[in-house]
């Protein structure tokens, strides 16, 4: 069950979580901003899948953290990637650093959210192969090359780029 209740309903959903489980899993923190928010979701026993999102809170470093905090507490950790393609790549290299990350979500629902819908600003967009797997870059930073023709396109008349 994802988000059932208000982010900051700890008590509710700590309720909830014990009153599902082990049937259902609660899945949670794709709107949690802050550290502080997790700390209280991991030490009321909230969630049993953490999905914060790379793009919204903590960054790299502060949710490699994150999601050692959650490992340790024998929870899930999986992002949230529902943004554009370098978002998804930032989530997909942080997963692939967790050791608790068995999965992640693929935003991909078409036709309105497409992989070129999303990726449009990326000259590579970022796909699963037949199996269902996505062969993360090795090059430099996210390794992602950016469609500067195509992001300076989407500048208004009086924004400059470059």
């Amino acid at each position: 069950m994802e988000e059932p209740l208000h982010r900051g309903d700890y008590d509710g959903m700590a309720r909830l979580r014990k009153a599902v489980s082990p049937a259902l899993r609660m899945a949670g923190g794709e709107m949690t901003r802050e550290r502080y928010e997790f700390d209280q979701l991991l030490a009321r026993d909230c969630l049993d899948v953490f999905q914060p999102d790379v793009a919204c809170s903590l960054g790299m470093e502060g949710l490699r953290k994150l999601a050692q905090a959650v490992e340790a507490h024998g929870k899930v950790f999986t992002p949230h990637t529902w943004g554009n393609g370098i978002g998804l790549a930032a989530n997909l290299h942080l997963t692939a650093g967790a050791a608790s990350a068995p999965f992640i979500e693929f935003p991909y629902d078409p036709p309105e959210w497409s992989i070129a819908r999303r990726d449009f600003m990326l000259k590579d967009p970022i796909d699963i192969d037949s199996e269902g797997w996505i062969t993360l870059s090795d090059a430099p930073g996210l390794g992602l090359s950016i469609d500067e023709t195509i992001l300076a396109a989407t500048l208004g008349s009086s924004s400059t780029y470059g």
